[in-house]
């Protein structure tokens, strides 16, 4: 994380989100700890104008983490091949899970200039980021989770994601999305 110190919580506080409670929660309340536990590594996009000034001001966020896709039972082995790289089965079983750079989060703050970044850029700062991982130790997929709402799924779609899982999360149903790493 880009902030260490006492006025960190409070800089993070700052931020808002308008449309999802939870990905301001997760700033304001878990971000600091997932970094302390190595969970996650959240990064903070400021206005650089601001801080030249000596404010920060957070445009927009992301959390990257790890996580293993469980794949769908029902996927065909030629899909399962397609993910994995390499084959669809091992030792005569279908594959069943492959590693992914998770986008834990991701958004805008609802406070800040429409223009000062825009969803897509938020989505290109994030891939490169992470591929100097990708560089070091491989990988091919990045996965997002999101509530499957039409705006949130037309969103990650124009961003190169598909759809490969959807599943009740409570009262809301949420939507696995990956997108090959070039």
């Amino acid at each position: 994380m880009i902030l260490k110190g006492d006025g960190t919580k409070e800089v993070l506080s700052s931020f808002t989100c308008s449309l999802d409670a939870d990905i301001e929660l997760f700033l304001h309340e878990r971000a600091i700890e997932f970094e302390k536990i190595s969970k996650a590594r959240t990064y903070l996009i400021c206005d650089e104008a601001k801080l030249r000034e000596g404010e920060i001001f957070i445009v927009g966020y992301f959390a990257l983490s790890l996580k293993v896709l469980i794949l769908p039972e029902e996927m065909p082995v030629r899909s399962r091949k397609e993910y994995d790289g390499f084959r669809g089965k091992i030792h005569g079983n279908p594959i069943r899970e492959i590693p992914c750079y998770l986008i834990g989060q991701l958004a805008r703050n609802s406070e800040a200039d429409i223009n000062s970044i825009t969803g897509s850029e938020l989505i290109e700062t994030t891939l490169s980021v992470i591929q100097p991982s990708v560089d070091a130790v491989g990988g091919r997929w990045v996965l997002i989770e999101c509530h499957n709402t039409k705006g949130l799924v037309d969103f990650y779609r124009a961003n190169g994601f598909h759809t490969i899982l959807q599943e009740p999360d409570g009262d809301m149903e949420m939507v696995q999305m990956i997108r090959k790493i070039a």
